[in-house]
């Protein structure tokens, strides 16, 4: 669960809260502008909110598994994943715990990730996402006059990382300069997609959102990072 889950904040970071500004008409449209105008807008974002799907394509599953719900952070350091269908799950992270509470089970899971904060939320809060990214992966960009999305696809630079991700790929939707979805295969083959819609940023967020106020029949189970 940690693997994916941190691969997840660190690519939502990228995607989810990153529209981009539009270009001026005169300049072309290349990767470095595109990453140029993503990390302006990282360090500009302070709220976001949005409804979620997510699917996954597992070795052991005949069919993909489609979940979806709401995703919603607040710098400097605190995001809710909400997951609606088909099985109820929050993912809370605030206080420097990630809390995981499940509540068709009364259940919950707590892990203290003080030590991690503040490498999944330099990819939050600016352009950490995709220095860190750049650090591992190859980036291609493609511009099809056809296709209404821009194109990112990462590919390992090494055997290392490969063995972990074999591949990125992530959509810029050209007519709203937002990155609305991203795709990353495993090392053994598994296959996870998000896809993000009524994105909303710098709007309003109470606090109590992220505070989860579990009955007293949950019981709590303290975990650690594998």
């Amino acid at each position: 669960m940690s693997k994916r889950f941190f691969i997840a904040a660190a690519l939502c970071a990228l995607t989810v809260s990153t529209p981009l500004a539009a270009a001026k008409k005169a300049a072309p449209v290349t990767l470095q502008s595109v990453i140029r105008k993503v990390q302006e807008q990282q360090k500009k974002t302070q709220t976001l909110q949005a409804n979620f799907k997510q699917e996954k394509e597992l070795a052991l599953l005949s069919k993909p598994e489609v979940s979806s719900g709401t995703f919603v952070f607040s710098k400097p350091n605190n995001v809710l994943w909400s997951y609606d269908a088909p099985r109820r799950v929050q993912m809370l992270i605030a206080g420097g715990k990630l809390t995981t509470y499940y509540p068709d089970l009364s259940k919950a899971e707590q892990i203290d990730v003080r030590r991690f904060e503040d490498r999944i939320f330099k990819y939050m809060g600016a352009s950490g996402a995709i220095d860190e990214l750049a650090r591992f992966f190859d980036f291609t960009f493609t511009d099809t006059a056809t296709n209404p999305m821009w194109v990112l696809d990462l590919t390992p630079k090494n055997r290392a990382v490969a063995r972990r991700v074999k591949r990125i790929k992530i959509w810029i939707a050209k007519d709203t300069y937002i990155t609305s979805k991203f795709e990353y295969v495993e090392g053994d083959g598994d296959i996870t997609r998000y896809e993000f819609m009524n994105v909303k940023i710098n709007q309003p967020v109470e606090q109590a959102r992220f505070s989860l106020r579990l009955p007293p029949n949950v019981r709590i189970e303290q975990m650690k990072i594998q």
